[in-house]
Order: C-alpha cells, then sequence, then structure tokens
C-alpha cells in the first residue's frame, strides 16, 4: 500500500547513517511527514480521485501516529495533546514544503529542512543538501502522473541507492 511505501522509505538506514537524521521517534516523524507530504502533494495534482486518496492517506497517517504513541505508553491526555502538536507542526510543515514544491523553490525547501528535520543535529555538512536533491528527485519522478499509476504495482519512491552512487 502507499502508506507502507511511505513508511519504508523513510525507515531506510541511508537517511539515519549517512544523512545523520537522528534515528529516533521524531526523526522517524520527521521522514514520515516530509514523504507523505510529498506524496499528497503528487496525489491531489493527478485529477479528483488523487485528490481523495491524498485525504484518505494524511488520515491514516494521523491514525497511525496516535496509535504509535499510545504503544509508547502515552495515556488518552498526553495522546490528544501530543497528536494536536503533531497535527500542528505538520500543517506547519506542509504548508512551506508545498510551497517549496510550486515554485521549484529547493533553497527555500533546503532551509526548511534543517529548521525542520536538521533541528536536533549538532553537526552536519552536506546531508541536508543531498536530503532536498533526493525529494527534488521524487517530486521529479511524480510530475505529470496520472491517478492510475500512483494505484499500480509500477508506483514506488526513486531508490536510494542509485542517488548515492
Amino acid at each position: 500500500s502507499f502508506y507502507q511505501k511511505i513508511v519504508n522509505i523513510s525507515r531506510n538506514k541511508v537517511f539515519y547513517t549517512k544523512l545523520k537524521i537522528p534515528d529516533t521517534f521524531d526523526g522517524r516523524y520527521d521522514l514520515l511527514a516530509l514523504f507523505s507530504i510529498i506524496l499528497i502533494f503528487s496525489l491531489s495534482r493527478s485529477g479528483k480521485k488523487g485528490f481523495q486518496l491524498s485525504q484518505i492517506l494524511f488520515d491514516k497517517i494521523f491514525l497511525d501516529l496516535d496509535l504509535s504513541l499510545r504503544e509508547l505508553g502515552a495515556g488518552d491526555a498526553g495522546v490528544h495533546i501530543k497528536m494536536k502538536n503533531i497535527i500542528s507542526s505538520y500543517m506547519g510543515r506542509q504548508k512551506a514544503y508545498c510551497d517549496c514544491f510550486e515554485r521549484d523553490n529547493y533553497v527555500k525547501l533546503n532551509k526548511s529542512i534543517i529548521k525542520n528535520i536538521y533541528r536536533n543535529v549538532d553537526e552536519y555538512h552536506n546531508e541536508p543538501t543531498l536530503l532536498v536533491k533526493y525529494c527534488k528527485e521524487c517530486i521529479n519522478k511524480f510530475k505529470d502522473k496520472n491517478f492510475e499509476y500512483f494505484i499500480s504495482d509500477q508506483f514506488n519512491f526513486p531508490k536510494l541507492d542509485d542517488f548515492y552512487k
């Protein structure tokens, strides 16, 4: 499923080893948010069905985050507060990232990624730039694809090994 492909790409070890993203709840959430926003952005441009599917995907992501927080032992009140914060941060990122995708502004995307994804990283060099390069690769791969492409077996995120050679 779509959602599983987002989870798989966001858990790829390359991001945590080569790109220095912290392998923590926050780091994994940051990547899940980034790749789901890329997919939702692309889906919402693939016609009416794509737009509807992007909404279903959005709902599924937050349902799953809610479950994850409960599994980590947060009580109902704690989950509610955390989910409000997560949704708020997600919406802010979605607005910022989509604005960059719409305008092909990858310099601004780089700044957003440093602010959001690298906020807990003490030292990094060109890792954010490599992550932005991969995002651009995703956006270009999914650009102008129709709804059928996204629900077919052909759909997948670009291979990371090709990307880092």
